[in-house]
């Protein structure tokens, strides 16, 4: 997402990951003899892919199945998975890696790492976010109802029993919210307003909210066939799921809300350190503190407040910093007129990234790309906006870019926030995954924040290889963005491991980046109260890719091709960064050996 979460609605590392069969930039492994070892790797990669099949609506959707049940936020069933992961580890502990290829060991490994992550945020359940905007389930049932297929009388009646499950996942979020409020874990004042927002958007008349079905889905369908179903749907609409929607917002307006703390972050809960430290490392996916991701956040900073006042003196500004920034927040000239201008800026970006795309990769991706307006109900409690991964029903990925307040939204980053989110960014990867047969099935639904983030923030700064910042203004858009990023790493830590208030975090933001008051708002509520530790990913992931490209270059020397480079890492598809260094090792290994 731009620079938010990839894909919507729920930021959580998807745990689906198998195994990577590389592209044409790797030599194969050798054969190797079959062993049980491979088999028993194989079956467990089968079950993790039929389970997450069975339980996550847009993977379902992606695959052109039916959605049969919603998301359920209940301890049992973390409780379930907590039991899953824990016997996927066991199972792995009886294979022995020195029996595996090369790919089968880096599924090993990954499915090792995300077991054991799993079973570690267990136990920080209660503190997991599950209502604010970002984390919200409520949102994403408008994707799920509104491609829903409806080509026979049983579609109906599954439609109508989907809609029936919205007022069971309303209850199960009281539930959840009733149980943080015993234990003292309730959302920050700051952020409740936009949580209240979003509950009441959902209570709608079934003639005119998510679940209404318009006329031209139900063509095929007899006349007394329809009037029946929409009878039925007003009727399940009116008399369930209104009251139960009704009655989650009246808990969070009263009682949870009495109860909310002035400040933000989550160090203020039990075990609230412990968990950010958890959840840093989950986000990052390597071994790092927030110590160290604060510092990083402050050195990345210094240094694009020095690319910054180069392209300054290239302009040929004269005065300070806080001058030139003033005139960037306030001449017209740096802002969009109209939503419409902000599509052709995105559009034009990555089509001209895609024109000369083979000097950077051996193969692009298949699926068309596109972009459009969010929801304007979702643009108020979202500062920029979010990709939509191609399904069978929508097989165009789509930017969703936010057109509200144009005259607070610099054009100035939209070059890199397009590839950022499209080319070579988001959609070129997560479409080259989807497609790429050669991988098992749950391998291809597998989307780390830290990779997928960091790639798409690579991708904006690997525009600089290109002529699409030969403008200085648009290249001082990407270190608009860039800083924009490196903020994050000061702030979120700030925030949840070191006791910044929220005005501390929001006045560092102010100094430091071109961001409107309205958007660091809404960032730092993200931080503070809704995807922990998610907005790391970005900046410390870039960082990897470029750290690994490096270490490539200067091994390989005059045999570095960076296509074969890129082929290695997007190719075998996401995974955590500490086994894309093995994965890269390995790579540079091939390539020594001709």
């Amino acid at each position: 997402m731009s620079p938010g979460a990839t894909p919507r609605p729920r930021s959580c590392l998807v745990v689906f990951l198998t195994l990577a069969v590389l592209g044409t930039a790797c030599r194969p492994d050798p054969e190797v003899p079959s062993t049980g070892a491979s088999e028993r790797l194989q079956a467990l990669a089968d079950e993790v892919w039929a389970y997450a099949l069975e339980n996550t609506p847009r993977l379902r959707l992606r695959e052109g199945l039916p959605v049969e049940r919603l998301p359920d936020p209940s301890y049992d069933k973390a409780q379930q998975d907590f039991e899953r992961a824990r016997s996927i580890s066991e199972r792995l502990a009886e294979i022995d890696p020195a029996e595996l290829t090369h790919e089968e060991v880096l599924s090993y490994e990954i499915l090792a790492w995300q077991a054991a992550m799993d079973q570690e945020g267990f136990e920080y359940y209660w503190l997991d976010s599950y209502l604010t905007p970002y984390s919200n389930p409520l949102p994403g049932l408008r994707l799920i109802f509104g491609q829903y297929r409806l080509e026979s009388s049983e579609n109906l009646a599954a439609y109508l029993e989907l809609v029936t499950q919205v007022a069971d996942l309303a209850n199960a979020l009281q539930v959840r919210a009733r149980g943080q409020l015993e234990r003292g874990i309730v959302i920050s004042q700051a952020a409740l307003p936009a949580v209240l927002t979003l509950v009441k958007s959902t209570i709608q008349a079934p003639d005119a909210g998510m679940f209404h079905v318009v006329d031209e889905r139900l063509e095929s369908f007899e006349a007394t066939e329809v009037d029946e179903f929409r009878d039925r749907l007003a009727e399940v609409v009116t008399q369930r799921v209104n009251p139960a929607l009704e009655e989650l917002h009246q808990f969070l307006a009263g009682e949870f809300q009495d109860q909310a703390p002035a400040g933000v972050g989550v160090r203020q809960y039990p075990r609230g350190e412990d968990y950010y430290r958890y959840r840093t490392r989950l986000q990052t996916t390597l071994e790092i503190t927030p110590e160290e991701v604060q510092q990083i956040g402050f050195d990345m900073v210094a240094e694009m407040q020095e690319r910054m006042a180069e392209i300054r003196d290239e302009i040929g500004f004269e005065g300070s910093q806080e001058a030139f920034h003033q005139q960037l927040r306030t001449d017209p000239r740096f802002f969009p007129s109209s939503p419409d201008e902000v599509a052709k800026g995105l559009m034009e970006a990555s089509d001209a990234f895609f024109a000369q795309i083979h000097r950077f990769f051996v193969r692009t991706q298949k699926a068309p790309y596109g972009v459009r307006r969010l929801d304007p109900a979702l643009e108020a409690s979202l500062t920029y906006g979010y990709y939509d991964t191609p399904t069978a029903a929508e097989p165009t990925g789509y930017y969703n870019f936010n057109g509200s307040s144009l005259d607070q939204r610099s054009r100035l980053p939209l070059t890199a926030l397009s590839l950022h989110e499209l080319i070579p960014g988001h959609h070129f990867h997560i479409a080259r995954q989807q497609e790429n047969e050669a991988l098992a099935d749950f391998r291809r639904a597998a989307f780390p924040t830290a990779f997928t983030e960091g790639w798409g923030s690579y991708s904006s700064y690997l525009g600089l290889e290109t002529d699409l910042y030969d403008d200085p203004y648009d290249r001082y858009g990407l270190y608009m963005l860039e800083i924009f990023l490196a903020n994050r790493l000061v702030v979120d830590p700030g925030m949840n491991t070191f006791e910044w208030p929220l005005e501390k975090a929001r006045q560092y933001m102010r100094d430091n980046t071109l961001e409107s008051d309205t958007q660091i708002a809404t960032e730092t509520l993200r931080y503070s109260t809704d995807l922990i530790a998610q907005a790391l990913g970005y900046q410390i992931g870039k960082r990897k890719f470029l750290e690994l490209r490096k270490k490539a270059e200067d091994v390989l020397g005059d045999r570095f091709d960076l296509p074969r480079f890129h082929e290695t890492v997007v190719g075998s598809g996401a995974m955590p960064m500490t086994v894309l260094e093995k994965h890269v090792d390995w790579f540079i290994e091939q390539e020594l050996g001709g």
